[in-house]
């Protein structure tokens, strides 16, 4: 909300004059706290934003601001310095945890809300152990809802990665974690094997949650390479 007003500041004028501007004022304050409470950004509704006082940015104003410098980009994942532990159970993986600016993960049900009109592309930036920069694009990505245990569906491949598509392996299949096994009846139990929370089948051609300090299959895996960064982000795609 707006600052309370420093009556010591008004100028000297008639009485009429000051209790003009003071009712300004107050419809002002007003207007000023619904219109930070709930605005419409992007395709989506921010609600119960803080517009904080002088010098401050509000909830909303961040949103804006981190969505203008990443182009329309939303973050889900991130995997940064291993400060965030990600073999997690189900409620966590649905929730999201983290933090924005390190190791994050925003939420499943968040990601299928965000996701569900089915088009929106999908972006992943990796890093290798030797420090190559690797991404790779999808066209179409989506999440299910939480009935479907958040399947993903994702195609239309692009990038340079060496070893090439490493989520085809996992489209269409159900999200587990350590307490929630959806991987199918004939599968071994991936969470809980190699140590995150994805869509395994039985079990990865790629971890992205998996371990961050472990160098094998249960580290952060992209076929055959461990990883030291990873981020996947989507957006609408153009002309949607």
């Amino acid at each position: 909300m707006a600052a309370a007003l420093n009556l010591r500041l008004l100028p000297k004028m008639s009485l009429k004059i000051r209790i003009l501007f003071l009712f300004g004022f107050a419809i002002y304050q007003r207007s000023s706290a619904q219109y930070c409470a709930r605005r419409y950004v992007n395709g989506q509704w921010i609600s119960k934003g803080d517009c904080g006082g002088p010098g401050t940015m509000s909830v909303m104003q961040k949103e804006l601001q981190r969505r203008i410098r990443d182009e329309g980009w939303t973050v889900f994942q991130r995997r940064v310095n291993g400060d965030v532990d990600f073999y997690r159970g189900w409620t966590d993986y649905k929730k999201g945890f983290g933090n924005r600016d390190g190791d994050f993960w925003l939420g499943l049900e968040a990601m299928h809300q965000l996701t569900k009109t089915g088009n929106m592309e999908l972006k992943i930036k990796m890093i290798k152990r030797d420090g190559i920069y690797w991404f790779a694009k999808y066209s179409s990505f989506r999440i299910g809802p939480g009935s479907d245990f958040y399947s993903l569906h994702v195609s239309g491949y692009s990038g340079n990665v060496t070893v090439g598509d490493k989520l085809a392996y996992h489209n269409n299949r159900q999200f587990s974690t350590k307490d929630a096994d959806h991987d199918g009846p004939l599968s071994r139990h991936c969470a809980a094997e190699y140590g995150g929370g994805w869509w395994y089948g039985n079990c990865h051609d790629s971890n992205l949650n998996g371990n961050f300090h472990k160098i094998s299959t249960k580290g952060i895996w992209w076929e055959h390479y461990n990883l030291r960064f990873s981020e996947m982000r989507f957006r609408r795609r153009a002309g949607n």
